[in-house]
Order: C-alpha cells, then structure tokens, then sequence
C-alpha cells in the first residue's frame, strides 16, 4: 500500500471512527440510564412491595415499643405496691434495662419528683438511633407516678423507607412520563449523534483535504503549462507519492524551460549565422574591386606633382588598411556562418584540457605584444577520467575562445605581471565541469547574461561572436555556460557538460 493510499485511509477511517465511536458513547449513556432505573412495570412492582415492608416493620417497631412501655409500668406498679422502697425501684429498672435492649432508659417521677433513674450509657461507636419516649401512669397505695419509657430504634429503618419512597416516587414520576422522556432521548441522542457526523466530517474534510489540494494544485500547474508557462515551481514537503510526482514535474517544467531556452537561442543563433553569411558576402564582393582601384590609380600615375602623388600612396595605405580590416571581419563572419552542428562522440574530457595546456604557450605569444604576454596560466584535470560525448574540435575552440578573453583581460590590466589565469576541469554527481577563471577587472553584473549574444562585446575591438559561439558549442553538447565573479576578484565562466554513464 502507498503511502498516498495510507493516508486516504486514514481520513476515511478517522471519519467513520469518529462518528461510529461517538454514537457507541452517547448510546452507552442512553443504555446506562435505561438500565439503572429499570422502567418496567414488575420492577415498580418490588419498589412498591419494599416501600410496604419497610413500613410495617416501623409499624411493628412502633407497637412493639408499646407493649414494652406496658410491661414495664405493670413491673413498676407491682413493685411499688409491694416495697414502694426508691432504692428497690432503681434496682428493678436496671433489670427492665437489661431485658428490654430496644429501651435506651426508664424515668419514674412522682409530680416534678424523680422517685427512680435507669439509663443505658451510650455507644460512642455505635449507628444512629432514633428515640421514643413512651409514659405510662400508675397509681397504688395512694401515689400517682409517671412512667417515662425511652425506646430506641435504628435510623437505619427510617433512611431506608425514606430512600425507597424517593425511589418509588421517581419511578412512578417516569412511569407517567415515558413516552416524553423516551422522546427526549431520542431528540437529545439524535442531535449529539448529528453533531457528531458534523465535527467527524470536517475534521475527515480538513485531512483530506490537505492531501488532494496539492493534486489539485498540481492540476493547476499542469493547466498552466499547457498554455505555455514554464515559469510554474511547486513547493515539496511532504514524503509520499505526491511529493515524488509534484518533484518530477518540476523537474520535467525545468527540462522544458531549458530546452526552451536552449532551443530559442539556437534559433537565434541560425538567424544570426544567416545574417552573417549574407552580410559576409556582400562585403566581400566590393573588397576586391575597391582595393585593385586604388592600386591601379597609384601604379598608372605617372605626373612629377610629388605632393599629389604623397597624397595618393597615402590614401592607398589607409584603403588598403581598412580593407584588410574587413576581410578579417569578413573571415570572422563567415567562419561563424559556417559554424557546423556538433558531431559527438565519446572522449576524456582531461584529454582536450591537456592539448589546450600544450597550446597556451601560442595563446601567450599571440597576446603579447613585444614576445609572450606576462600572464600566469594554470592548467589542472581531475585524476580520474571523466567521459563526456564531445565534439573535440568545436569544444576546443569555445574553451580556446575562453581562455584566450581571460588571458587578454588580464593582460591589459596587468601588463607588467601579476596577472592569474586558471583552466581546470573537475566533476560533481553527474555532471562535468570546465572553469575559467582570471583575477582581472572582470564583467559587469549587468552584462553577465548579455555576454553571450552575438555582436555583443564590451571590448573596443571585437565582433562579439567569441562567446556566442561558445554557448552554441556548449548547447549543442547538452550542457550550460555561465559567468560569474571568480574568488580571485575577475570573471569566472564555467561549463558544465553531462557525463557519460560508467555503466
């Protein structure tokens, strides 16, 4: 599975997990109240059984505590009718306290006299108990006495009735209510499971969505493209498919710019050729005719004006001056016009820059003006081969062209010495490279991408076809040229050519 597919998934799995495990959450509830309060009918039945139950036990607590009150006032009265004695009646009412355990304690008062006490200590640890006094009068031998009975029951029975009477109550509160409350059930859990699919489906729309807006993005540039513009870049960050697809068409967008490119200046580059040629040609013609005019007009003259005839060996000087000038240029024009495609085939690059080290001395003496130009020329090549498909000639006379711009720039600035040229060749990746670099005055910023088209030169004396051909040399090999500043302060132009695959 890709990555791409992984992450659709995974927005249509957290979309259906959420709305599947919010309903099973709501839904729970739902259940765990059903459950917990029971609204059938046999379970109102038991809540109203328990509630009678807990009633009659008070009840029965309640006479219980009655007919203990009786028998210990028909036990008071007996005593005091045989011994009447106090300190005998305490003694009665310890041993009615520990028959009766449910009396907390037993009070005789005779008007606002106590005649006899008995009570129970209480249970510091013990549950809570609620208390009942019960009185009961007895009259013998002429007294009249108050029997004040104290019976304690469990507050346990009480909190139980009371909590099964509040049960019972809600019970037949939803028993008259179920059909309302099932209703609201279903509204309230029908709303939490809608929000539920809401929130679940944009947050699954937001996941989404950051996967198919750059297929959408990427559609777009493909539109783009199709109508021409090559200037479309997509920003890559993400690692799936995707990623891979929007990196290949950049990479496909930027071998259509360049060859684009490539293309059009090669246009440009036959037109200029075509324009050479013509222009070429019809300089040349009148050349020869003009300059075998003035000839004849010097070698038939035959008067004795000497200042004539010095005026006359002068302006066929300066003809025959500017005529060579033009048949230099002529020959620049044609041989640019013939300038032939690229014939490649398979070669070490280190072998070209070792024929053109052996030719720098020539290079040197052609610049200098009273022998070999004072500039120093270093040569150097990688140690490993680097195969390149060349065409040997054609790429010797762009990186001649090159050098010898190089080493004139730098001999015009430095005539004297000091002046640094370096040719070397090296490779990157897959890629091999052929650097020029001088420590002269270098090119203007302005001018580094206008370098390179015909007729254009920033030199007094030039055609501005050096570097043209150049790049038409280097396009023709499959490769780039392009000019920058050199760490040593000059210009630097490097060419980078494709290498050959070692498999």
């Amino acid at each position: 599975m890709s990555r791409f597919e992984r992450k659709i998934l995974f927005a249509i799995g957290l979309t259906v997990f959420l709305t599947l495990g919010g309903s099973i959450f709501f839904a729970q509830g739902a259940l765990r109240e059903v459950y917990q309060v029971g609204v059938n009918e046999r379970f109102g039945q038991e809540l109203v059984h328990g509630v009678e139950a807990r009633r009659d036990l008070l009840i029965a607590l309640r006479d219980g505590s009655e007919q203990v009150a009786d028998a210990i006032g028909w036990a008071v009265e007996a005593e005091l009718i045989e011994t009447a004695s106090p300190r005998a009646m305490e003694a009665l009412l310890v041993d009615l306290l520990a028959r009766y355990p449910g009396v907390r304690g037993i009070r005789v008062a005779e008007g606002d006299r106590l005649y006899a006490n008995a009570a129970r200590e209480p249970d510091p640890n013990g549950e809570p108990m609620r208390a009942t006094v019960r009185n009961r009068e007895i009259t013998a031998r002429g007294r009249n006495l108050r029997v004040e009975v104290e019976v304690v029951v469990s507050e346990m029975y009480f909190q139980r009735l009371q909590e099964a009477g509040e049960v019972a109550d809600v019970y037949s509160r939803l028993q008259r209510e179920s059909a309302s409350v099932s209703d609201v059930y279903v509204w309230v859990f029908g709303v939490l499971v809608f929000l539920v699919v809401v929130v679940a489906f944009l947050i699954g729309a937001i996941a989404s969505r950051r996967v198919t807006h750059r297929v959408t993005v990427l559609a777009e540039a493909s539109r783009r493209v199709g109508a021409g513009d090559l200037t479309v870049t997509l920003p890559t960050g993400a690692t799936d498919e995707v990623t891979e697809l929007t990196q290949a068409f950049n990479d496909m967008v930027r071998d259509l710019r360049d060859s684009r490119t490539r293309i059009e200046y090669l246009q440009r580059i036959s037109a200029w050729q075509d324009f050479a040629r013509r222009l070429a040609h019809e300089i040349k013609n009148p050349l020869t005719p003009i300059q075998l005019a003035v000839q004849e007009m010097d070698e038939t003259y035959t008067g004795d004006d000497a200042g004539y005839r010095e005026k006359l060996e002068h302006a066929r000087a300066i003809i025959e001056e500017e005529v060579a000038t033009l048949r230099r240029l002529v020959g620049e024009f044609s041989a640019f016009a013939r300038l032939p495609r690229a014939d490649l085939s398979p070669a070490d690059l280190c072998e070209l820059i070792r024929s053109i080290q052996d030719s720098v001395p020539a290079i040197l003496e052609d610049i200098g003006e009273d022998g070999p130009a004072l500039v120093d020329v270093q040569v150097s090549c990688a140690t490993k081969p680097m195969h390149v498909r060349m065409d040997l000639m054609m790429l010797r006379r762009g990186v001649d062209n090159i050098l010898r711009n190089a080493i004139q720039a730098v001999y015009a600035a430095k005539p004297t010495g000091g002046g640094h040229v370096l040719l070397r060749a090296y490779s990157l990746e897959k890629s091999a490279f052929i650097e020029v670099r001088d420590n002269g005055p270098g090119i203007a910023r302005e001018d580094w991408e206008r370098v390179f088209d015909p007729y254009y030169t920033t030199k007094d004396e030039g055609t501005g076809l050096g570097l043209a051909i150049v790049k038409k040399v280097v396009l023709e090999h499959g490769g780039e040229v392009s000019l920058d500043r050199a760490p040593e302060g000059g210009a630097r132009f490097r060419m980078e050519l494709p290498l050959m695959s070692s498999s």
